[in-house]
C-alpha cells in the first residue's frame, strides 16, 4: 500500500523537468515574436516618468540591445524570487515553479514587452522583499532596514510609483518583530540617503524636475478610471485574481499547516498582492505597471497552492488553469497585434 501511494504521489506530480520545458518555451514563444513585431519598441518615457527613466530611454542602442536588457532584468527578477523562496523555504518543496511562472506572466503581457520603468522597480521590490525575509525576529537588523528602503528609494527614481510600498515593509517589519525605534530610524535613513544625494545633483544643476514630474504623477489618482484596457484584458485580470484569490484561502484555512515563519511569509505576499490589484485601480496611467509587481506575490503564492498538497484534483488543476491562461494571452497579443503592429 506504502509503494503503491508513493507511485501515485510521483505520478500526480508537476514539479516535473518537462513542466518546467513547457513553461520556458511559452515564455520565449511570446518574447520571440515580440521581437519579430517589435511589440513596445521604440521604448519611450511618457509625461509621468521618471527623469531618470526618461535618460535610460535616450540611451537603449537598438532593438536587440533592449530586448536583452528586457529578457535579463525579467530573468533577473525571477532568480530573485526563486532564491528567496528556496533560502527562506517559503514553500517546502524545492521548485523552480516561481521562477517560471513569474517569467511566464511577464512575458505574456505585450504591455511590458521588451523594456519598462517597471522592470527595474520590480528589481528593486524582490531585492527589498529579500533584505526584510532575512531580517525575521532580528531587531538588531539596522543594516537591513537601512539597506531595504535604500532598494526601494533607488527603485523609486525608476518608477516613482515603488515608494507606496514603503508602508507595507513597515508592516512586514512589525509583524516580523524587526520593528523598533533604531530599525524604523535605519529605514527613513535608507530612504533619505537616494534622495539627498539626488536632491544635491539637481541643485547643482538647478534642475528639481525629478522631484516635481514624478512626485506630481504620485498624486494624481483617479479612483476607478481605468481606461483602454480590452474585454481580453479584463477576462486575464479577472481570471488571474481568481486563481490568486484561491491560493490565498487556502493558505488562510490551512494556515496550521506551516510554520509561524512560513505562515507570516505567505501572510506578508498576499497583503503585497492585494495592495498591488488595489493600486491597479488608483492609477489609470501606470495601471498596468502594478500588474506586474503583482506578479511577484502571484507567483510563489501559485505555486504553493499547486505544489504543497499532491493529487489528481490539484494535477489537473494546474494544467487547466495554465492552459487556460497561455490561451488567453496568445488571443489578446494577437488582438494587440492587429490592433498596434500589423
Amino acid at each position: 500500500m506504502k509503494g503503491r501511494y508513493s507511485f501515485q504521489i510521483k505520478q500526480y506530480t508537476i514539479d516535473t523537468p518537462a513542466n518546467y520545458f513547457f513553461l520556458l518555451a511559452v515564455s520565449l514563444v511570446f518574447w520571440i515574436i515580440g521581437y519579430v513585431f517589435s511589440v513596445g519598441y521604440p521604448v519611450y518615457g511618457n509625461a509621468s516618468s521618471t527623469p531618470l527613466w526618461n535618460m535610460v530611454c535616450s540611451l537603449l542602442p537598438n532593438k536587440g540591445a533592449t530586448c536583452l536588457i528586457g529578457l535579463l532584468l525579467t530573468a533577473g527578477g525571477a532568480f530573485l524570487i526563486h532564491r528567496a523562496n528556496y533560502v527562506l523555504v517559503i514553500i517546502r518543496e524545492k521548485t523552480f515553479l516561481p521562477f517560471l511562472i513569474y517569467v511566464l506572466l511577464v512575458s505574456s503581457n505585450p504591455a511590458f514587452f521588451p523594456l519598462k520603468s517597471i522592470s527595474a522597480g520590480v528589481f528593486c521590490l524582490v531585492l527589498a522583499m529579500y533584505q526584510l525575509f532575512i531580517s525575521y525576529q532580528d531587531g538588531q537588523a539596522t543594516d537591513k532596514a537601512f539597506n531595504t528602503a535604500l532598494i526601494i528609494g533607488a527603485g523609486s527614481l525608476f518608477w516613482v510609483y515603488t515608494l507606496w510600498f514603503f508602508p507595507l515593509f513597515w508592516t512586514g517589519m512589525y509583524n516580523f518583530k524587526t520593528l523598533n525605534i533604531r530599525t524604523f530610524l535605519a529605514s527613513l535613513i535608507g530612504l533619505s540617503t537616494v534622495y539627498w544625494f539626488l536632491l544635491l545633483w539637481r541643485f547643482l544643476r538647478w534642475d528639481f524636475t525629478s522631484f516635481t514630474v514624478p512626485f506630481s504623477a504620485l498624486g494624481n489618482i483617479d479612483f476607478l478610471q481605468v481606461t483602454g484596457i480590452g474585454l481580453i484584458d479584463w477576462v486575464i485580470i479577472i481570471y488571474l485574481a481568481f486563481l490568486t484569490l484561491i491560493a490565498s484561502l487556502y493558505i488562510v484555512t490551512h494556515e496550521h499547516d506551516e510554520n509561524i515563519r512560513t505562515r507570516q511569509y505567505l501572510f506578508f505576499l498576499i497583503v503585497f498582492a492585494i495592495l498591488s490589484f488595489v493600486l491597479f485601480f488608483l492609477y489609470e496611467q501606470s495601471s498596468d505597471e502594478f500588474l506586474c509587481i503583482a506578479y511577484m506575490p502571484v507567483s510563489i503564492l501559485l505555486t504553493h497552492f499547486f505544489t504543497v498538497k499532491k493529487g489528481k484534483k490539484r494535477y489537473r488543476g494546474f494544467y487547466l488553469s495554465f492552459v487556460v491562461y497561455i490561451v488567453l494571452s496568445f488571443i489578446r497579443l494577437w488582438n494587440f497585434l492587429l490592433n498596434t503592429v500589423i
